[in-house]
């Protein structure tokens, strides 16, 4: 997506006098101020709102979530951002608990980077919240893009999925998986961690579940919502290199940063910049939270790491090439294969 693209995807809000006073937001994410919380950062800095933004990080410990919850209610302030599933059920409580209402009252709330937010009961619908109070944000592929992405590159009929069943985004991401799996003609393979009496998967499983799937014969790893993977990323990457697997992902950072082959995605910086122009509407233009739809981005990002496409001989048929970005591209060698497609072989196409 181009920048003008990006930008013209947003509606500027012109500030009053009455505007302009200092707002306070509140943001509770999961694993730091990642690429989406600087991207809402850097929108309101880079644009002159004057706000803000307080980050609580969990630091992956729900343990913590609670104290988190009671210091934005005893903080109050302008809006609360929730960053995750885990931290915006935890903040936020489902429907099912508060119906209309959130666990902060009548504070407004403004969720992101939420894998199902329907399924993981947040919302009403999956194009508005039904919460007088809360907006939110769709940055999720849907799984059918993602197979068909992957099928643009090499045959899919066994989808292999490496995940702990204590994490509900990596059930529900199965489940519609497993919903799909008919209707596209392909299997799910799971294999689940091994958790300790917390919750948390056990340390050194990668090459038993790698190897669990390649006995099960099947095509791709793929990871569609799971923290534990994103934070293990290289580990998790490198195991299904070696065993012969390659991994697609929903999550840009696996492909660009780490050893994942191919990646469908919409990147977290955006997400956090669309994120901020939602805030500002309810921060400086009156805006009511839940009047307004569920916001996502118009335009998708594929990437290529062309690293492992050499190392694993999966090289990318051009037809692919019209869409991607290529990460660790190098000067361009242009073949047939067997089936007399068009394929790079090496590097990016000109």
């Amino acid at each position: 997506m181009s920048g003008d693209a990006f930008a013209d995807q947003y509606q500027s809000v012109t500030l009053d006098a009455q505007s302009t006073e200092t707002k306070t937001v509140f943001m509770a994410v999961w694993r730091g101020c990642e690429e989406a919380c600087q991207g809402f950062k850097d929108y309101l800095a880079n644009n002159d709102y004057p706000a803000e933004v307080i980050v609580m990080n969990a630091n992956r410990d729900r343990s913590k979530l609670e104290a988190i919850l009671n210091e934005a209610k005893e903080m109050q302030p302008d809006l609360v951002v929730t960053w995750g599933t885990s931290v915006s059920k935890a903040l936020l409580g489902t429907r099912n608990e508060y119906g209309e209402e959130t666990k902060l009252g009548d504070i407004p709330a403004l969720f992101m980077i939420v894998a199902d937010p329907l399924g993981a009961d947040i919302v009403e619908q999956h194009d508005k919240t039904g919460r007088p109070m809360l907006a939110g944000i769709r940055n999720r592929i849907s799984e059918d893009v993602q197979i068909r992405a992957m099928r643009e590159y090499f045959p899919v009929d066994k989808v292999g999925v490496v995940y702990s069943d204590a994490e509900l985004n990596s059930n529900l991401n199965t489940q519609k998986l497993k919903q799909l799996a008919a209707e596209m003609d392909f299997e799910v393979v799971e294999s689940l961690y091994l958790l300790d009496e917390e919750g948390k998967p056990l340390p050194d499983q990668f090459d038993a579940r790698m190897q669990q799937l390649v006995n099960e014969g099947v095509d791709v790893v793929y990871v569609g919502s799971s923290s534990y993977n994103l934070a293990n990323t290289d580990a998790f990457t490198q195991s299904a290199i070696e065993h012969g697997l390659p991994v697609a992902s929903a999550y840009d950072s696996m492909v660009t940063k780490s050893s994942a082959l191919i990646s469908v995605s919409n990147k977290y910086y955006r997400v956090g910049q669309l994120a901020a122009n939602q805030a500002v509407k309810i921060l400086f233009d009156g805006a009511v939270p839940g009047e307004m739809p569920i916001a996502e981005l118009s335009h998708f990002s594929i990437s290529i790491n062309m690293a492992v496409a050499r190392e694993m001989a999966l090289y990318p048929p051009i037809q692919l090439l019209r869409f991607a970005n290529l990460v660790n591209a190098t000067p361009v060698i242009s073949r047939t294969d067997s089936e007399g497609n068009g394929r790079i072989m090496d590097g990016e196409a000109k």
